[in-house]
């Protein structure tokens, strides 16, 4: 019974150990290709708003596609997605502003403050931001 035991729980960590060590595909960061092979924990929706699709327009290239999905299977992405091209962000200077920066993707207004040496409160008074966590990519913040 000991034995058996044993067993079972070697077994479960060897295959725990398998699948943490199996290698996970990054993601493409919006663009798929013309298929996408669905991975554990996908659905749907979070594949058309990865390859940069609709929900409808997922489905009615995959109309075989019912309820379920699962991993391994291969889904059609209408059309070939190209990513719109990236706006200048970052520090920036001009004549008529004056120096100012753009929001990238993924800034946070701490990281802006520490780049300009001042304190969160400072941009957010300056700025009229009332939530420091609230910056949208696009957004100007003057120093």
């Amino acid at each position: 019974m000991f034995a058996k035991r044993m067993l079972q729980a070697a077994l479960v960590i060897a295959l725990l150990a398998v699948s943490l060590a199996a290698p996970r595909p990054v993601e493409a960061g919006g663009y798929c290709g013309s298929t996408y092979v669905v991975q554990p924990g996908d659905w749907m929706a979070k594949i058309a708003r990865r390859c940069g699709v609709t929900l409808a327009a997922l489905y009615e290239a995959n109309p075989w596609v019912g309820y379920y999905i699962y991993p391994g299977q291969v889904l059609t992405i209408p059309g070939a997605y190209v990513p719109p091209p990236t706006s200048p962000c970052g520090p920036m200077y001009s004549e008529y502003y004056g120096y100012y920066y753009v929001v990238c993707r993924g800034d946070t207004l701490s990281r802006i403050a520490r780049y300009y040496g001042v304190s969160v409160y400072y941009l957010q008074t300056r700025n009229g931001i009332a939530n420091p966590n609230l910056i949208y990519a696009g957004q100007f913040i003057w120093p």
